[in-house]
């Protein structure tokens, strides 16, 4: 008993030794299969100095910079109507509807945009440009004719040729004199007579007339050097004679101005009288009116010879986009009225243009601006 004793005296710091032992690799044990070595690297276990910064949860969104981010500019529309506006450097540009500048000012002159392409002159020479201001025809002729059935006159050298929409030469500089294609002839003169060319250039009607007008419905008014006038067909064969103080405009809507010694009245289709009222001045028809002047103030006939709209205003414009301007009487600014004679557009302006695509220039004291059918303007330039 007493060598037992003796013998577990002498064991017992090795015993104490196993036990700890024992118990270290048990508690290793726990950690490990309880995420022990991820727990020991885990940051919210690691001291508060050497904390790693936390990274945001998947839900949460990245803190956004106060700083303001670049945004583009968008650029001025080209599309609809373009308009030449004046600038303060003495050239012109253009504008759109909106007022905003699509095209800088750097031309000596510049003509409204005719589909893709305009007109614009430097140093008074004239080319031909895109919508984006690029020139199509660097500035070679010394002046232009507007198109018509997609030709346009140009001059070179004192003599007139044609181009298409492309600014191709299509017809050969030629011509002193020519006008605009209608039912595929135009004027056209060499010497001091004229007479018209077809679209190819050739001589259609010889050169022998001392005045004509343009084409309408395959007819055209021609008088002759001894003073008679004549309507004659598309090859120059007369088919009716006039007196010698009667002169017509080209056909329009079936009917032609007749002018008269001081007096206007109109012809139909069949070259006969179409009304009995003849008047002091008057216009072609246009959407089915046409302006006439009688007692000295102006009102519209509809193509019956009605007087539609009273004779009373100052002066008058042709109907186009369904509103025409008048001069009013009382106040002697230009305004607009519909076909029923209205105002829409109250009498405020100096000047008054023709409405296209929906908007019409107009001036106020020297200020040019576009105006649209509900009476809203849009700033052009100053002139």
């Amino acid at each position: 008993m007493a060598r037992k004793k003796s013998l577990l005296v002498m064991l017992r710091p090795q015993l104490i030794l196993i036990g700890t032992i024992i118990l270290g690799v048990g508690i290793f044990a726990l950690c490990y299969n309880a995420g022990g070595v991820n727990m020991l690297s885990d940051p919210q276990f690691a001291p508060a100095d050497t904390q790693p910064a936390a990274s945001p949860l998947p839900d949460e969104s990245p803190a956004v910079s106060d700083s303001p981010q670049p945004t583009e500019t968008p650029k001025p529309s080209t599309t609809g109507r373009l308009i030449p506006y004046y600038a303060e450097n003495g050239m012109w540009g253009y504008k759109n509807t909106s007022g905003q500048v699509v095209i800088e000012a750097m031309f000596s002159d510049a003509n409204e945009f005719d589909g893709e392409i305009a007109f614009a002159a430097q140093s008074s020479m004239w080319g031909l440009i895109n919508r984006s201001g690029a020139w199509v025809v660097e500035p070679v002729w010394g002046s232009v004719r507007s198109f018509s059935e997609d030709k346009a006159a140009v001059e070179s050298g004192d003599r007139w040729g044609y181009i298409d929409r492309t600014g191709k030469l299509i017809i050969d500089y030629t011509y002193r004199e020519v006008g605009d294609f209608h039912c595929g002839r135009a004027m056209a003169r060499s010497g001091s007579e004229y007479g018209f060319i077809d679209i190819n250039g050739d001589i259609a009607v010889s050169q022998k007339w001392s005045e004509v007008s343009d084409y309408g419905a395959d007819v055209a008014f021609a008088r002759s050097s001894s003073g008679n006038s004549y309507i004659i067909d598309k090859v120059g064969e007369k088919i009716a004679t006039l007196s010698s103080k009667q002169y017509g405009t080209a056909y329009s809507e079936g009917y032609a101005l007749i002018r008269d010694g001081s007096e206007v009245y109109y012809f139909n289709s069949k070259a006969q009288t179409a009304y009995k009222t003849r008047y002091q001045d008057g216009l072609s028809f246009v959407g089915g009116y046409a302006a006439v002047q009688l007692d000295g103030k102006w009102g519209y006939i509809d193509t019956r010879g009605s007087l539609e709209i009273a004779n009373k205003y100052r002066d008058a414009r042709s109907f186009s986009n369904g509103l025409a301007a008048v001069l009013d009487d009382e106040t002697g600014l230009w305004g607009y009225i519909s076909t029923s004679g209205e105002y829409v557009i109250h009498p405020q302006f100096d000047t008054a243009e023709p409405f296209s695509e929906g908007y019409a220039l107009v001036s106020q004291n020297g200020e040019y601006s576009l105006i649209n059918k509900s009476a809203e303007l849009t700033h052009m330039y100053f002139k």
